[in-house]
């Protein structure tokens, strides 16, 4: 089925993308200021945004080119700003917020790249979103120092982030190759 391309930008699941990106600064600022039951208020909160700005986006038909860039770059200001935050406490290991943000600013180089060149916006695809949750995971076990989790889902956080990248790489040389075949 041809579905016709929206750029809406105001639509209620955008909205809530980007109710999720302003959340990252008191977020931020919580985290560093060590009030935890905020954080967890917050991050409650961003979760059941997260949750249903895609719900709506899809029953409703509301989903634009935008969404398709607010929502991961939600995730992605979010999961680098407080791997950020939480390195200048001391609290998880600069290899690791390297690993993690290097890899979101390359996909986001990358979608640029793909947009500004060939006008087209890729979604995240299912291995991302996994990613995304498992990195967030990690992220509450290192912010409520529950050092089990941060045992167990840093390592896999890591595999994820190797996984996604090279899924990501395949796609966008994938979407490249078709392109220029077709010219």
């Amino acid at each position: 089925m041809n579905q016709e391309k929206s750029y809406r930008i105001l639509t209620i699941p955008n909205l809530l993308s980007i109710f999720r990106i302003l959340l990252i600064f008191p977020l931020a600022y919580f985290i560093w200021n060590n009030n935890l039951y905020l954080v967890f208020l917050i991050v409650l909160i961003a979760i059941v945004t997260d949750y249903l700005d895609g719900i709506i986006a899809r029953r409703f038909n509301q989903i634009t080119e935008w969404g398709k860039i607010f929502d991961p770059l939600a995730d992605k200001l979010a999961i680098g700003t407080i791997l950020i935050v939480l390195y200048l406490k001391q609290q998880v290991p600069l290899w690791l917020v390297l690993i993690v943000v290097g890899r979101d600013v390359a996909i986001l180089l990358a979608g640029l790249f793909l947009a500004k060149k060939y006008r087209l916006v890729t979604q995240s695809n299912f291995i991302g979103k996994v990613t995304a949750n498992v990195l967030a995971i990690m992220i509450i076990a290192y912010i409520f120092n529950i050092e089990i989790l941060q045992k167990i889902f840093t390592p896999l956080a890591i595999l994820f982030v190797c996984l996604s990248s090279f899924t990501y790489l395949k796609k966008i040389f994938k979407i490249q190759k078709t392109i220029d075949d077709s010219l």
